[in-house]
């Protein structure tokens, strides 16, 4: 199934309208090998090993995995803790993490990315469906974790950001 493909996301994230593009990643085929991230991230590179993915103990299709660090269009880290610490709930504890997310996401839409970009260490998993009732329509879907490269006041000392694809279409 993973064999030269182009999988091709609407939307890059559900709830930022910043990242309300597409997002897109091609994979050349075989066992292991880069896939090709353009989006509004930026163009970057992921190797991956592909395995069967399975789901509830059923092997419903195949699985892209790895990690790589890069280099994304996200904003100066510091520049978002600032921003999280105004933005956040005043009553709130500083380890609760609901109200920590509530303001990174809402200071993710409003501030702009860095210039040159910023290092981060990109986790990706892409899953394809063997049968399309298992996926809601969807021919795939995408979990990709960006985690700053630097220490962070995050409440686990690391700060993420996951954007969330939608509207995933397999092209061969």
């Amino acid at each position: 199934m993973a064999a030269n493909l182009k999988l091709t996301c609407g939307r890059a994230d559900v709830m930022n309208p910043n990242w309300g593009v597409p997002i897109t990643f091609v994979y050349a085929g075989g066992d292991a090998g880069p896939v090709t991230v353009t989006g509004p991230f930026g163009d970057f590179s992921i190797t991956v090993k592909r395995a069967a993915m399975t789901i509830h103990g059923e092997p419903p299709g195949e699985a892209l995995d790895g990690a790589a660090k890069i280099r994304v269009k996200l904003p100066v880290l510091a520049d978002l803790e600032a921003c999280i610490e105004k933005t956040r709930d005043p009553a709130s504890k500083p380890d609760d993490k609901d109200a920590f997310l509530t303001a990174r996401d809402a200071c993710l839409q409003k501030l702009e990315p860095a210039p040159g970009g910023v290092d981060v260490v990109a986790g990706l998993r892409i899953g394809l469906f063997a049968d399309k009732d298992e996926s809601s329509g969807e021919d795939g879907f995408v979990d990709l974790k960006l985690r700053y490269d630097a220490e962070s006041l995050a409440p686990d000392e690391a700060m993420t950001v996951e954007p969330l694809p939608a509207q995933c279409v397999l092209e061969r």
